[in-house]
Order: C-alpha cells, then structure tokens, then sequence
C-alpha cells in the first residue's frame, strides 16, 4: 500500500496536477505557449539584425512585421479562395448528384425495400407533409444575435492579439526572460541550467526552421501540381498544404482530403481524382523518405511513439492548438529530463535515445531464449558492416552479465549452460562462423584462458581475422594447457593471443605464459575482453605480455603484426 510519500505516488500526483492545470488554464496558457513557439522561430532573425547594426527595439518590429504580414496575407489569400470556391461550387452540383446522390438514392431505396419486405410490424405513421408548419413566436433580442455572431469572431481575434503582444515583448525582452530563467532554476547550478536552456532552444529552433522548409517544399509542388491537373483554388490547397502540415498526422489527411473530394466532385470521369490521390501520394513518399530524414536528422530528439502520444495528449488538453505544439512542448519536456536528474524518466519515455544499453538488451533476450530477436540484432549490425561494432559493443557485456550473473548465483548453473547455447545458435547465422581450424600451426594462435564464455571470445576473435584473411589456430576450453604448450615451444613469429573475460580467466592465462616461459618467440597477448585494468596486474609479472580489451584494438595490433611478418619474410626470400 503506497503511503503519501511513496515516490510513485508523487509522480502520479504532479502528473494528474500539472494535467488539470494545463486543461484548466487553456484560455491563458495557448497564447502564451504559441507565443514561446514564434518567439523561438523568430529570435534568430531578430539577433542577425541586431548584429548587422539595427537596434534592439527596431529589430523587433522589423521581425514582428515581416512574420505577423505574411501570415496575414496567407489568411487573407485561404479566405478570398474559400469564398470563390464556395461561389463556384453550385457549378458542380449536378455532376456531384450524378456520383454521389444517384448511388446513394439507389441504395437507400433498395434498403427500404428491403425493409418492407421485413415482418408486420407497425411503421410509425408519418406527419403530414402538407399540414402547415407552426413556429414557435418569441421575442428576437438582437444582443444575444449580436453576441452568437460576433463571439466566434472576436475570440480568434483576441487570442491573435494577445500572441502579437506576447512575442513583441518576449522578443524584446528575451536576454532579460533567460537570465530570470536561469537565477530561477539555476540555483547554483547556472552550467546545467544554461545548457537545458541552450539545448531546447536549439532543439525547438531546428525543428521549426526545417518543418517550414519541408512543408514549403511539399505545399508549393503540391499546389503547382493541382493547378495543372484542373482542381479550382489550386493555391488555396497548396497553402493549407503548408500549415497544414504542422499538425502531426492528422494535418496531412486534412489537407489531402479537400482537393480529392474536389477533384471527385468536379470532374466527369475517373482521371482527375486518381491523378490528385496519385499526387498527394508521391509529395509525401519524396517528403517523408527523402527530405524529413535530411533535414531533422536528430532534431527533436524524440522517438517516434512520443511524438504520436504527444499529439493525443496535447490535443485531448488544448485542441488543435495542442495538437500544433505539440512536438515542440515535448521537446522542452525531453530536455528536461535530460538535463534535470529528478526528470531523468521524461527523456527515457520519450527520448529517441535506447531506453537500454545495447549489451543489456542482447543479454535480456538470451536469458528470454528469444532466438528470432537476437539474429535480427545481428544481422542489423552485419549488414552496416560493423561486426567488430557487435562483438564490442553487444555481445561481450552480454557475456559478462552472464558471467557476473553466474559468479553472484543470480542464475542457475543450467540457465548459464542455456545462455550460452542460445548465444552460439544466434552466432552461427554469421556465414563461417562455427568453421573450424585445422591442427596444423598458424602464426596466430587463440587460446581460451579457461571458461565457455572465454572460449566464445576467442571464437569471435578468430573470426574477425579470418575475415580480413588471417589464418589462425583456435583451440578448444577443454585442451589442456600441456597440449597447448607443447604445441607452441619452439615456434617462431608467432601471435598467441590467450582469451580471458574474468579474473579466474586472467589467473589462468597467467599460468600459461608462464609455463610457456621463453621458449616461444613471438608476440604475446592478453584478451582482457571485460575492459578491467585492475585484472591486468595478474599477468603483469610476466614480461612482453601485452594486453589489450576490445576486439577492434585486437585486430588492428594482429594485422599489424603479421603484415609486418610477411614482409619481412619477403625481403629474407
């Protein structure tokens, strides 16, 4: 039972708050939080202008003028289109009668047939038609007139206005806003402070630049191309296109809707519509595939699901006013997180960041036996070409949670046998990977140090030189260490590379070296896969041991060394 202090509990709280908060406080935070949005779009513009020479108070009008004309003129051209397309539209109206209202009467008619030939019941007797009509007589009160007219108009109008205001004075005063800011939530952290603050403006900023670059490029074509094809009002769909597009998902049925009804409507056959919907299919395949990945790259910082959950969320609580900030606010909420420990669960909700690190989650499903996921993460890696990437990065802190797991009795002496096995199915969809060597002796050897997940290292490693076509002999966990040494006395010039993930594996590579003493010439190495430097000093006594911890170090000395071999053996022959 969670008390009044239970940390669930009080996130819940702040949750269910600051939600009833933001719906309650609709009328006054909308402006206010679109007013932040512009001023974010337009500060930079406003900063270029105070550096070319203009002042602080004429940099801001200059930019409160330009931005606030062209979004009057953009109203100003959607309205004079919608009043000549809806003076136009009687026009259509028999061709629309003949597609829409011919099949539609036809079908109801055989419903009602159909109806008919329904059992016996009553049919509910209908008034007649020629019976006058009586209104009701009331007294007309041309305020409540005047008030039903005039409120849808003058509350969109005061809402622009209380935006106008808002983004003159945030623009003109924003220098001063940020250091409030950062006195405000700083308090004695000003570095963390300033670089949330630098983080979301730059975020928000991005996004907003390259959302209006890539609905320009989509509204323009968009418009030009309904131009030729016929459909009235071209511009108007074009520009609705454009700020359209602002809204996630749903901006983009809306806008695409009107021309292809249009289309539907107007034209005498087939053509027209198909080429619309044909239209409307390839700007947004070209926008979303080509232009949007160009452009945003990692510009918001949020992960796909956030942003849909995002829209539901602010336009549940705001509208569609909600649903147009709706990036931008999760954005700063992101930021948040990222900057403000107590937050740290907003950005791994909604950050574009893995919730998990790579090993945890390759190890989260070997101990779930998820075969199918583990190939996919596998062969993800393999197809960018970035296995050393895989080996380094996925595969051996998954073996050393194993190991650990094991070592702490957190799992069962079958469950890691499990592991283990499932790790080695997943492994062999590498092309080659389970090949063995021959006895016969190469100039690189691998010996695992003492364990399965030491002998599994080694396999890894033997694989990433053959691939860049260095032979080499790998033995088994289960050789013994005489076997291995009187295999290596008296060889020259050769590589041994002793594989070890875990102190029991650094002693046990310690004893090999040292059984091997100085009759082997050659280089010598220690695959500490688990990266600790501590566990070095086992092996530290023994000298011209080199160790080393990443596969990608591993094959890059071994290449080295063996190319250098070759050569010189060239230049004796």
């Amino acid at each position: 039972m969670p008390t009044l202090r239970s940390p669930a509990l009080t996130v819940l709280f702040s949750i269910c708050l600051t939600t009833a908060v933001l719906y309650l406080g609709k009328p006054f935070l909308l402006p206010l939080a679109l007013s932040i949005l512009l001023a974010f779009l337009l500060a930079p513009l406003a900063s270029r202008l105070e550096s070319a020479g203009c002042g602080r108070i004429p940099s801001v009008i200059i930019v409160t003028i330009i931005a606030f004309t062209v979004l009057a003129a953009a109203l100003y051209t959607v309205g004079s289109q919608a009043v000549d397309l809806a003076k136009s539209l009687p026009k259509y109206h028999e061709n629309l009668q003949q597609k829409v209202f011919a099949p539609l009467g036809k079908f109801t008619a055989a419903v009602s047939a159909y109806s008919h030939g329904m059992g016996n019941e009553e049919r509910p007797q209908i008034a007649n038609a020629s019976a006058p009509l009586e209104l009701p007589t009331s007294n007309v009160n041309l305020l409540s007139v005047a008030r039903e007219i005039a409120g849808p108009i003058l509350a969109p109008l005061g809402t622009a206005a209380m935006v106008v205001v808002y983004v003159i004075f945030f623009l003109f005063d924003r220098q001063n806003l940020r250091n409030r800011f950062v006195h405000l939530v700083g308090n004695g952290r000003l570095r963390l402070a300033t670089a949330a603050i630098d983080d979301a403006s730059t975020r928000v900023s991005r996004y907003l630049a390259a959302q209006l670059i890539v609905n320009a490029c989509y509204g323009i074509p968009v418009g030009i191309g309904l131009y030729f094809i016929g459909i009235p009002n071209a511009p108007l769909w074009g520009l609705l296109a454009i700020v359209l597009r602002f809204l996630p998902y749903l901006g983009i049925a809306i806008a695409s809707a009107f021309p292809i009804v249009l289309s539907f409507a107007i034209s005498p056959g087939w053509s027209q519509p198909i080429e619309t919907l044909a239209l409307f299919l390839v700007m947004e395949l070209i926008t979303g595939n080509l232009l949007e990945p160009w452009l945003y790259g990692a510009s918001t910082g949020l992960s796909a699901t956030a942003i849909v959950i995002a829209a539901v969320f602010w336009t549940w609580v705001w509208g569609a006013g909600g649903l147009l900030l709706a990036t931008p606010m999760t954005v700063c909420l992101v930021v948040l997180g990222k900057h403000v420990p107590a937050l740290a669960f907003l950005n791994i909700l909604f950050g574009n960041q893995p919730p998990i690190a790579p090993g945890d989650r390759f190890y989260q499903r070997l101990l779930a036996e998820d075969s199918d996921e583990l190939e996919e993460i596998i062969e993800e890696y393999r197809d960018r070409g970035a296995l050393v990437e895989l080996f380094d990065e996925v595969v051996l802190p998954a073996l050393q949670l194993a190991e650990d797991d094991r070592a702490s009795d957190n799992i069962t002496r079958s469950e890691h046998k499990e592991i283990f096995l499932c790790l080695q199915e997943a492994l062999a969809s590498l092309e080659g990977f389970q090949a063995t060597e021959e006895p016969t002796m190469h100039r690189v050897v691998i010996v695992p140090a003492r364990t399965d997940a030491d002998a599994i290292a080694g396999a890894m490693l033997a694989y990433l030189l053959r691939n860049k076509g260095i032979a080499c002999t790998r033995y088994s966990e289960r050789s013994l260490n005489s076997e291995i040494v009187s295999h290596l006395v008296d060889q020259t010039e050769v590589v041994l590379c002793v594989s070890a993930l875990t102190v029991a594996g650094a002693r046990a590579a310690h004893s090999i070296f040292k059984r091997i003493g100085d009759r082997m010439s050659g280089q010598r190495l220690l695959g500490l896969w688990n990266g600790d430097r501590a566990d070095a000093a086992i092996v530290q006594s023994q000298p011209g041991v080199e160790i080393i911890t990443t596969f990608a170090d591993a094959v890059r000395l071994i290449c080295a060394t063996t190319s250098q071999g070759s050569g010189q053996e060239a230049a004796a022959a």
